[in-house]
């Protein structure tokens, strides 16, 4: 027999009688290491991920490690329960199956080309029928065919049930008083799926400034203006059992005095980061600080 070789994609093609058990075991080893690391690659995100129904999502898919021209070709399928249908192309617009071509033509389903080799699937609007395995493949511009040639990702489109319901604060406080800002938020309960919760305040043409947010990860961030004010305690967080989110400010003063808005955000943990899938920011009012000044001298009047 001739001597052992290896192919790409780690197949051996060979082995002599004169090999001990040791040496094709150090060879099958080193075939299948170079078959793992050489050869054209396609990938997408990990799944699964979590997207909310009327949320735009994109997927993004690229292709390395390849031969041929620099500008690569995909091909886009969806397989739900054991049906598969086609979705879209880079290349071939009659690709579309009959029951998507209606959303490709309007694009709210759409392929966007990032650059040669990196393309992202795009949903305007998510739908819960969505869900699905998603494919990404590349038709072969190699010499040699090795490695894969397609990802797949499990796409889960939820209900959009997030609803934020705040309580209106008093219109007015007087100065040294409390402001609070209280928030009710609903949502139904799905494994991944973390809860934010931000207050933040517009005082006249002011960018909005951002208060305090609770979560993600049940963690506190305090706004920059805010930070010392939360240090000294002037600025308190209460959690209710049933979605209830209280800020409550002690010592207001004059320049506390503008429209307050509380933001809810959904978000899933995907690939080590946080990533944020719907935000719902309703305004809660505008509170007006009366000065002690002012309240004295109504008093002497």
């Amino acid at each position: 027999m001739s001597d052992a070789m290896c192919e790409k994609g780690g197949r051996i093609v060979g082995i002599t009688h004169r090999q001990d058990m040791k040496n094709l075991s150090v060879l099958i080893t080193l075939c299948f290491t170079v078959g793992l690391t050489v050869g054209r690659k396609v990938s997408l995100p990990a799944g699964p991920l979590i997207r909310v129904e009327g949320e735009t999502l994109s997927l993004r898919c690229e292709v390395s490690d390849y031969q041929g021209p620099k500008e690569q070709e995909f091909e886009w399928k969806a397989t739900k329960r054991s049906e598969t249908i086609q979705v879209v192309s880079t290349f071939d617009s009659s690709f579309p199956d009959q029951s998507l071509k209606a959303r490709v033509f309007t694009e709210d389903i759409s392929v966007e080309r990032i650059d040669e080799s990196t393309v992202e699937l795009r949903i305007k609007e998510a739908r819960v029928t969505d869900s699905g395995i998603f494919t990404c493949s590349t038709p072969s511009t190699d010499s040699v065919i090795s490695g894969n040639y397609e990802a797949d990702v499990l796409l889960r489109v939820i209900r959009n049930t997030l609803v934020v319901v705040p309580e209106v604060p008093a219109p007015s406080v007087h100065e040294g008083r409390l402001i609070n800002l209280h928030c009710n938020i609903t949502q139904d309960f799905i494994e991944g799926i973390y809860l934010s919760v931000t207050w933040s305040v517009k005082k006249d043409q002011s960018p909005e400034q951002d208060l305090l947010t609770f979560g993600p990860d049940s963690g506190v961030t305090v706004g920059n203006n805010f930070i010392q004010r939360y240090a000294d305690g002037e600025m308190r967080l209460h959690l209710g059992n049933t979605g209830s989110y209280s800020l409550v400010l002690s010592g207001a003063v004059p320049a506390d005095q503008g429209m307050y808005v509380c933001t809810a955000r959904q978000w899933t943990r995907e690939q080590g980061t946080w990533n944020r899938i719907q935000e719902k920011a309703e305004v809660m009012g505008e509170v007006a600080v009366i000065p002690t000044g002012e309240l004295w001298l109504k008093k002497t009047l």
